[in-house]
């Protein structure tokens, strides 16, 4: 078995990362369709330093999941909570829609409410923030479907093709959460 259902939320399951997916993942990093809605275009990913990254998330991050559609047991996705802060109960949350063609299918509800559940329910954190570019408009929609709110804009920060990006910061903090979860 190649994944292992952690946290189970509609179409998807999250899973532990799978070192076998690194070419995966080194595909996936080097496609502009893709990471130019993250900070990851400027990046040159060979098979080598993907599976050095890859390694040293699983090592270094304590949360950081695969994304599997339950339908066929793929990985399609990643999304991992970062920069925990276990006093204040703070996290940053981060996915990372790889597979293009699945980027229209809105698995990304699914994935970000179980792992909102797990952030809440499991590990007791209260606030939970992310960092979206202002063109993603998808993204910014599928976050405020699942509640979050926008919080603050950093602006003119991110630079790609040829053109300055604001960042809008996000947040979602647990009694929310839980309302809309009733």
């Amino acid at each position: 078995m190649k994944y292992f259902p952690k946290i189970s939320r509609g179409k998807v399951y999250l899973s532990p990362m799978n070192l076998e997916d690194s070419q995966l993942f080194v595909k996936w990093s080097n496609d502009a369709r893709i990471t130019d809605w993250t900070h990851w275009t400027p990046r040159m990913v060979s098979l080598q330093s993907g599976k050095s990254y890859l390694e040293w998330i699983v090592k270094n991050w304590d949360y950081e999941f695969a994304i599997v559609r339950k339908s066929d047991d793929e990985f399609i996705w990643a999304t991992w909570l970062y920069h925990i802060n276990r006093i204040n109960q703070t996290a940053e949350l981060w996915i990372m829609i790889w597979e293009f063609d699945e980027h229209n299918k809105w698995y990304w509800t699914d994935a970000i409410n179980a792992l909102l559940s797990f952030a809440y329910n499991t590990l007791n954190l209260y606030n939970i923030s992310l960092w979206v570019k202002t063109f993603n408009k998808k993204g910014i929609a599928c976050y405020k479907k699942v509640w979050f709110q926008e919080t603050w804009i950093k602006h003119h920060c991110e630079y790609c093709n040829w053109e300055w990006y604001d960042l809008i910061l996000m947040e979602m903090l647990k009694p929310d959460w839980q309302e809309k979860n009733k």
